[in-house]
């Protein structure tokens, strides 16, 4: 599997900028709201307690049609998303194991296995054909509602179909099968044929904004709401310039004798308007290098940038290295992030 995953990303689309000197150049957050009625509620797929492993990268669109509307009325969705993508780190993450869990109690309906992780950045649409969710499990809970989670891992898959879970109960792991450009695992549910909204209660169709009643049980956490963020979600440092793609991965680190030394940082749940600041210093010898990117002229699900410079022919210099990235939103950091390293 891993000769199918890692060489793929080179061909993840690329949403970034950069300053390389080789060639170059808030919504309030939706609440938690309590529950109205009584009841199934939802536990999360997987373990999502801290933003710097994981987070909701898409949330359910809840228009009808032309446009797009997350439960708190914002962007933080596409159209037709039908569910929650629970997002983790990066492809080694992945590849480590991530267990998915049941949400809540219930009986396994439907198993599907042997899709490959990558697929869909591979061969696109020919190779996945109508199976957008890859790996999956489907399952029937009380009170007439069910959970579909996509996109696990090929081969680890943990349950079968008729048995009997409680909410916990590992189902496989996260993966990147069927229609996924990075590591998720997507999980929708459904109620007498309503596609729902976990964090409104809502239906799609129903409108967003004041919500009916979360499903989830207990308290949600800050992060994963609808106008949460922006977040620093993966920084460091690379040998050579980098991509959405390549962090994705694990980019070699530098030493002394690379050519060069980039700092890199991926920004999440971005907004129009917003400027992303990032700069890299080092010790005596070192020319500090650094950029500030125009405004955004509209909301990024996710933007990566990176600085960087080349050896010129001799040993990077002996030291500590710092890199630094900033979100200026309306005129405030809202988010400011710095990293180290040695070089010997």
């Amino acid at each position: 599997m891993k000769k199918l995953i890692l060489p793929i990303l080179i061909i993840f689309p690329l949403t970034f900028g950069v300053l390389w000197f080789f060639t170059s150049d808030k919504r309030e957050s939706f609440a938690a709201v309590p529950v109205v009625d009584e009841g199934v509620r939802f536990i999360a797929p997987i373990a999502c307690d801290d933003p710097r492993n994981c987070i909701v990268q898409n949330h359910v669109d809840l228009a009808l049609g032309e446009g797009i509307s997350d439960p708190s009325c914002g962007n933080r969705t596409y159209d037709d998303h039908q569910g929650v993508d629970f997002r983790i780190l990066d492809l080694p993450t992945m590849l480590r194991g991530v267990p998915v869990v049941a949400s809540a109690a219930g009986e396994v309906v439907r198993v599907r296995d042997g899709e490959y992780d990558g697929a869909w950045l591979a061969q696109g649409r020919e190779q996945i054909g109508d199976r957008d969710c890859g790996n999956g499990v489907a399952i029937q809970h009380d009170d007439g509602y069910e959970t579909l989670y996509c996109h696990l891992r090929r081969g680890s898959m943990k349950v079968t179909e008729g048995q009997r879970v409680e909410a916990g109960t590992p189902l496989a792991d996260v993966g990147m099968s069927g229609r996924a450009e990075f590591p998720h695992v997507h999980m929708t549910i459904t109620k007498e044929g309503k596609k729902l909204d976990p964090f409104s209660g809502r239906a799609i169709g129903e409108g967003c904004g004041d919500a009916k009643g979360s499903l989830w049980a207990g308290n949600v956490p800050p992060h994963w709401q609808p106008g949460a963020g922006p977040f620093m979600f993966k920084m460091g440092f690379a040998a050579e310039p980098v991509s959405l793609a390549s962090i994705e991965r694990s980019p070699a680190l530098p030493t002394r004798a690379s050519k060069a030394i980039v700092f890199y940082a991926r920004g999440v749940a971005l907004e129009t308007g917003d400027v992303q600041k990032i700069d890299l210093t080092g010790p005596e010898g070192f020319q500090p290098v650094g950029m500030e990117a125009k405004p955004l002229e509209s909301d990024k699900a996710q933007a990566m940038r990176f600085v960087g410079r080349p050896a010129k022919d001799e040993p990077l210099p002996a030291g500590e290295y710092r890199g630094r990235y900033q979100i200026i939103r309306n005129g405030d950091v809202v988010l400011d992030y710095w990293q180290t390293t040695v070089l010997e």
